[in-house]
C-alpha cells in the first residue's frame, strides 16, 4: 500500500476517531449536532482527497475510499439521530 496513503489515512482517521468520543461526552445536544457536523465534514474532506489523488492504484483508491466511506456513513448516521433526538422534545 502506498505509505502517503497511509499517513493521509492516519491524519484523517485520528481527529475522527477522537470526536466520536466528544459526542458522547458532550452534554448539550447543540454541541453534539455540532460536533456531528463537524465530522460528517471531516469525513467528506477525507474521500474528496482519496478521490482525487492521482497516481493510486485502483487498489489502493478503492481502500481509502472505503475506510473514508465508512466512517462518513457512521456519521452520518450519527448526525441524523442527533437530528431526530432534537426534533422529538
Amino acid at each position: 500500500m502506498n505509505e502517503t496513503l497511509i499517513s493521509t489515512c492516519q491524519m484523517f482517521l485520528v481527529p475522527l476517531t477522537i470526536l466520536f468520543a466528544a459526542v458522547g461526552v458532550a452534554n448539550s445536544r447543540f454541541v453534539k449536532l455540532l460536533v456531528c457536523l463537524l465530522g460528517v465534514g471531516i469525513a467528506a474532506l477525507w474521500i474528496w482527497r482519496v478521490w482525487l489523488w492521482t497516481g493510486l492504484s485502483l487498489i489502493d483508491r478503492r481502500t481509502g475510499i472505503g475506510l473514508a466511506g465508512g466512517f462518513a456513513l457512521c456519521w452520518v448516521l450519527t448526525l441524523l439521530a442527533q437530528i431526530k433526538s432534537s426534533f422529538q422534545r
